[in-house]
Order: structure tokens, then C-alpha cells, then sequence
């Protein structure tokens, strides 16, 4: 299965899933509506049945019972329950009347019972008066025709069709909940099957991350300890090399003794010849030209020395210089080659192995191009200018950023440039690559952890130079304690990351032999800015 399907599938199912909860939630509000409309529905038909029942028994059975009682013991107790129907007949009423109305029940059977309930208590009312008027007979006479009971059977009847059609009411509202209820069922259901076999799945491929995680680790691990090797190494041969310079330096200070010396003595001689000129007058003008003979080749040897020295000095100078850029630039494109070899070692997909591949592969022309600028720099002796050729700046920047891209992808490195006033500039190109990656290297190695890295290029021109600018925002160098020592050899100012104080000096020592200069402003805490000048040449004929 491929990563791609394997995303595709996840984000399928996540989706799925979502919309399952969103259905899920739906039904549950919707249930919980039923439930407490069925609850509403429930109390109203309770109630309903309630007034019914009190029609039946506070009013009607009532008005009947306090009237008959009255007239057969003519106790005015006996009236209580007549007084209670004439109290509770309007309020009963109109209750029901307010309730079936909200449920959209037919009034008119209703409006029908209301009446007769009215006529029934404007009778007994009417039996009232006779007994009170001691009209006994008439109240017999009225009382035999029991319009009461046929009150009651139009009760009844009303009665019966209201519950029906309370009962109907329920059952639908019931209906609708145990549909929802079922609804809400399946989608859990459903909910269930499809988030258990998302969750193996996304539980498989997160484990397999975590052990290629790992073993990442472990690679780069190995990677460390042999950059560490490679490092002891590098200062054994920079020590070897620096005693060399000094026994050469040793021969030269012997040798410019020896010209004074032979300096010391002919001036002697020339002393002694003038105390003798007196005495030998005829023999001046030929002592005279001698003598200028004398000086003139005192004055070429002389020449020749200073030049010589100077040539071993650059000589030893460049001979350093190559072996600290050599060290420095081919670190990085070895060690991304030994780590993509241990990775490619642990992975078994085909694609991953040809991304890999092709990854050795860019490293290795990276390696191949730092190897053919250093043979240049082998080269280049006393005259610069025979190696002299146009850097292009935003080739140079694509070229470092390409050795460090795994270095700016961790610091998430934010690179801008501004090479408009000058795009490019006559130098060796080999030591313009050395400055960039010394300067990019060390800005990524300087970075504040409180803020993400930022650096600025730019060029412009300034009397015979091109000047160079890179202005990053990381910890900064306090210039008060360390300036004297910012391009020295073997000097370090921060110990919490990787490095041999070789960079700086590097920089230095190869804008010098461009005819050039380098110079630092930082502010602690708020970043560095590095400014090389370039030597402006014109250049050579055969470029």
C-alpha cells in the first residue's frame, strides 16, 4: 500500500468520521426534542384528562348532589358541594377549552358540553330558589325529568373522543421517537465499525514512523562520532603544517642575518676605501664605479629577498588556507553522503531507495565541484590574477545553500538577497565559495533560539572594492571583550555548538590574499554583520 493511498484512505475515513459525529449529534439533539416534546404532550393529556374528570366530578356531580341534599335535609351544609361546581365550572372550563385548542382539537363538541353544562347550572339554580321558596312539588316535577343524565351521556360521549384522540397524539409522538432513537443507533453503529479499523491503522503506521525514527538516530549518531574522528585528524595536520611554517620561518630570519651581516661588511670596506682615497687618487674614479657597481646588485639582491620572502609567505599562507577549506567544505557534502548510505541501508521501498540514490548522487557532484575549486586554489602562488574569473553572487548563494540545505532546514533558515548594484565580481572563485560558506555556516551555527533565523546579502561598490554584506539576527559577539581575536586562529566564543575557530579566520586570511579586507559590527543578543571587500579587478584577457 502506498503512502499516498494510505493518506488518501486516512483522510477519507476522517472525514467519514466526522460526518457520522455530526449525524450522531443531530439525532441526539432531534431525540432529545422528542423526548421532551412527548414529555409536554404527556403532561397536557394528563392535564386534559384531569379537567375532564373535574367536570365530571366538581362540576356536574356536584351541582347535582348540593342541590339534592339541600332540599332533602333543607341544611344549608349540605350546599358546599353546589357552591364548589358554581366556583370551579368557569376555570375548569376555560382551562380546557386553552389546552385543546393548543392541540388543534375540533371546539365545536366542546362549545356543545359547555352549554349544557351552563343550562344544567342555571337548573339548579332554578331548584335552589324552589326550595327556598318551599316549592317542593315543582321541584319534584323539575327533578324527575334528570337532565342531569342526559348532561352525563353528552359527557361521556366528549369524553370518550378526547381521550382518543389524546391517545393518538402519543402514539405518534412515540413513533417518532423510537425512529430517531433507531437512527441514532445505526450511526453509532456505523461510528464503531469505521473509527476501530482507523485507529489500527493509524497506531501501525505511527509505530512504524517511531522506529525510522530511530534508527535515523542512530545513523546520525555515527555520523557525529566520525566528524569528530575526521576533526582530530584535521587539527593533527594543521599542527604538523603550522611547525613547518615556523622551521621555514626559522631560515628565512638566518638568511636576512647573514644578508646583513654582508651588508655590515661591505659597508666596511667601502669605509676603508674612502680613508685610502687620499692615497689613492688615481685608482677613485675606478673605486667609484665599482662601488656603484657594488650597490646597485646589493640593492637588486636585496629586492629579490624581499620578494622571495614575500612569495614563501603567501605560498605558506595559501598552502594553510587550502587546508582548513578543504577540511571545512568537504566535511559536509561526506558526511550527507555517509548518512544517506546509512539510511538507504534501512529503507525498502524502491522509491524511497531512488530518492535516496538520487540525493548520494547530488552530493557527490557537490563533492566533485568543492574538490576541482580546491585543486584551483593548489594552484594559485604568487600571482592571483592567473586564476582570476567572474563570480556570479546568486550562483555562488545557490551553490552554499545546496551544501547546507539540511543545516537551513533545521534552523528554517529565511534567506534574502540584494545583489542589484553589484551582481558579480573578478576574483578566485574558489575562495569567494570558501567566504560564503564559512559565513552562512557560522550565521546557522550563531542562531538565537528565540527567534527564527534571518539573514540578509547584499552587494555595492565602495572605492576600489566590492563589498560583500551578510547580516543575521542570531546571539551576536560582545566586540568590547572578543573583537581583537574575532579572526584569529583556534578562537571560539560560544562553547555551546560544534566548531574550531577556523571559520573567521579563514574568511580573513582569503580576503587578504584577494588583495582585500574583512571586517565585523555585532551588537549581543541582536545579530552580526560580516562585510567583505573584494578587490575590484578587471578582468584578464583569456577570461
Amino acid at each position: 500500500m502506498s503512502h499516498l493511498f494510505s493518506r488518501r484512505l486516512l483522510a477519507f475515513a476522517s472525514i467519514l468520521i466526522t460526518i457520522l459525529l455530526a449525524l450522531n449529534i443531530f439525532f441526539t439533539y432531534r431525540n432529545s426534542q422528542e423526548i421532551e416534546n412527548n414529555r409536554l404532550l404527556q403532561e397536557q393529556t394528563e392535564e386534559i384528562k384531569a379537567a375532564l374528570t373535574k367536570i365530571a366530578i366538581d362540576v356536574i356531580h356536584n351541582l347535582d348532589l348540593g342541590v339534592r341534599s339541600y332540599a332533602l335535609f333543607e341544611d344549608e351544609r349540605y350546599l358546599y358541594p353546589y357552591q364548589v361546581a358554581l366556583n370551579e365550572r368557569q376555570k375548569v372550563l376555560s382551562k380546557l377549552e386553552k389546552m385543546l385548542s393548543q392541540q388543534n382539537y375540533p371546539l365545536t363538541e366542546f362549545y356543545r358540553l359547555r352549554d349544557s353544562i351552563n343550562f344544567y347550572t342555571d337548573l339548579n339554580r332554578n331548584f335552589k330558589r324552589l326550595v327556598d321558596n318551599r316549592q317542593l312539588t315543582e321541584f319534584k316535577q323539575l327533578a324527575d325529568r334528570d337532565q342531569g343524565y342526559h348532561l352525563w351521556l353528552q359527557y361521556e360521549r366528549f369524553s370518550g373522543h378526547v381521550h382518543t384522540f389524546e391517545d393518538q397524539i402519543h402514539s405518534r409522538a412515540t413513533y417518532q421517537y423510537e425512529q430517531a432513537l433507531r437512527n441514532n443507533y445505526l450511526i453509532q453503529l456505523s461510528l464503531f465499525l469505521i473509527c476501530i479499523p482507523t485507529l489500527l491503522f493509524t497506531t501501525f503506521y505511527t509505530s512504524r514512523a517511531f522506529t525510522l525514527e530511530a534508527k535515523l538516530k542512530d545513523a546520525e549518531s555515527e555520523r557525529v562520532q566520525l566528524l569528530f574522528a575526521q576533526n582530530e585528524e584535521l587539527e593533527k595536520k594543521v599542527l604538523e603544517r603550522t611547525n613547518e611554517i615556523q622551521e621555514k620561518n626559522q631560515a628565512l630570519n638566518e638568511k636576512n642575518m647573514e644578508i646583513a651581516a654582508q651588508n655590515e661588511e661591505l659597508l666596511q670596506q667601502q669605509q676603508s676605501i674612502a680613508s685610502q682615497r687620499d692615497m689613492l687618487s688615481q685608482q677613485n674614479q675606478k673605486l667609484s664605479e665599482a662601488q656603484a657597481i657594488i650597490l646597485t646588485q646589493n640593492e637588486r639582491l636585496a629586492t629579490e629577498v624581499e620578494k622571495k620572502t614575500k612569495e614563501i609567505i603567501a605560498y605558506n599562507q595559501q598552502l594553510e588556507q587550502f587546508a582548513f577549506a578543504a577540511a571545512h567544505n568537504l566535511r559536509s557534502p561526506v558526511a550527507r553522503i555517509l548518512g544517506l548510505g546509512e539510511v538507504l541501508r534501512l529503507v525498502s521501498g524502491k522509491e524511497e531507495e531512488k530518492d535516496i540514490i538520487n540525493h548520494i548522487l547530488s552530493s557527490v557532484t557537490t563533492l566533485d565541484r568543492v574538490i576541482k575549486d580546491l585543486n584551483v586554489i593548489l594552484e594559485i602562488k604568487s600571482n592571483i590574477n592567473a586564476q582570476l574569473s567572474k563570480v556570479d553572487f546568486n550562483e555562488e548563494i545557490k551553490f552554499i545553500q545546496a551544501n547546507l540545505e539540511k543545516e537551513m532546514m533545521d534552523a528554517q533558515c529565511e534567506i534574502t538577497t540584494s545583489f542589484e548594484e553589484a551582481p558579480s565580481v573578478v576574483s578566485v572563485k574558489a575562495y569567494v565559495d570558501s567566504i560564503l560558506f564559512n559565513l552562512l555556516s557560522n550565521a546557522l551555527k550563531y542562531r538565537s533560539a528565540e527567534r527564527q533565523l534571518q539573514l540578509k546579502l547584499r552587494t555595492f561598490n565602495t572605492e576600489d572594492f566590492i563589498c560583500l554584506e551578510i547580516a543575521d539576527n542570531g546571539i551576536g559577539i560582545d566586540l568590547q571583550t572578543y573583537g581583537k581575536d574575532v579572526f584569529s586562529l583556534y578562537k571560539r566564543f560560544n562553547t555551546h555548538t560544534e566548531g574550531k575557530g577556523l571559520g573567521l579566520y579563514l574568511v580573513k586570511m582569503q580576503a587578504t590574499a584577494l588583495g582585500g579586507r574583512a571586517e565585523v559590527s555585532s551588537i549581543p543578543n541582536q545579530g552580526t554583520t560580516f562585510r567583505i571587500y573584494f578587490k575590484n579587478h578587471s578582468v584578464p584577457s583569456q577570461i
